[in-house]
């Protein structure tokens, strides 16, 4: 099986039943067409749920009723927008290809260099420029967030990184009703609040936070370092969709 990448195809070279990214990315992202934001996570996050399921629906090893090919139709992309859409296919399909159509023709048969990439992230690189960092980056001040789950896919986790300066917190103390979270200290050291407990907290730490409204939390970077954290917040189903009350 394979998944062949039309970039900005006219009408005739669209083969019938192609996965419509250039219509999705119109609609979910149409000021950003064929570029990743950094700026719009939330709505990528959603953009990039579509095409996990559609990629998920047609692709796998192993399902019996595969097709041999699956066409993806996109708008012109930026460098970093066709290596976005080669990780998401490259997860379901062993074989990943572009096709660039020119005054209205593209050989479709000739299969060129195999795209595929590794679903490999890395957590600790910071370096936007590098393609194995690959994550979705916004700042608030001196605050980094790395949306992570976008280019993993859409499952039941969801995947942020949170640089917080000396002397920052990422949030407010708080606390979910539908989603529960897990904390892991990737680098320095801080304080989280724990319902009326401050617990000290270093680098390898797990921290758990449960459903509901009793344990609410806060993460401090109050030792003068950096204080990164990999935060995972885990749905009830992979849709993320249930309406969840913060406290």
């Amino acid at each position: 099986m394979a998944v062949k990448i039309i970039v900005d195809p006219p009408k005739e070279v669209r083969p019938a039943g192609s996965i419509r990214c250039d219509v999705a990315w119109k609609l979910y992202l149409p000021d950003m067409m064929g570029e990743i934001p950094s700026d719009s996570a939330e709505r990528f996050v959603h953009f990039s749920n579509w095409i996990w399921w559609e990629l998920s629906s047609r692709l796998g090893y192993m399902r019996a009723e595969v097709a041999d090919t699956v066409w993806i139709i996109t708008p012109p992309l930026t460098e970093a927008g066709l290596d976005y859409i080669v990780r998401l296919c490259s997860i379901w399909s062993p074989e990943v290809y572009a096709y660039y159509p020119k005054d209205g023709k593209a050989d479709l048969e000739a299969e060129g260099k195999n795209l595929w990439t590794p679903p490999v992230v890395n957590i600790m690189n910071d370096d936007p420029g590098d393609p194995a960092v690959m994550k979705l980056i916004s700042r608030e001040g001196d605050l980094v967030y790395h949306y992570l789950t976008p280019l993993l896919g859409s499952t039941k986790a969801f995947f942020t990184i949170y640089v917080i300066p000396p002397g920052g917190t990422y949030s407010r103390m708080h606390s979910h009703t539908a989603r529960e979270e897990v904390y892991i200290v990737l680098s320095g050291s801080g304080t989280v609040r724990y319902g009326d407990h401050a617990v000290d907290i270093s680098q390898g730490d797990l921290i758990s936070k449960p459903l509901g409204p009793d344990v609410p939390t806060q993460l401090l970077a109050d030792r003068g370092v950096p204080l990164r954290i990999l935060d995972t917040e885990i749905w009830p189903d992979s849709t993320r969709t249930a309406k969840d009350v913060v406290h």
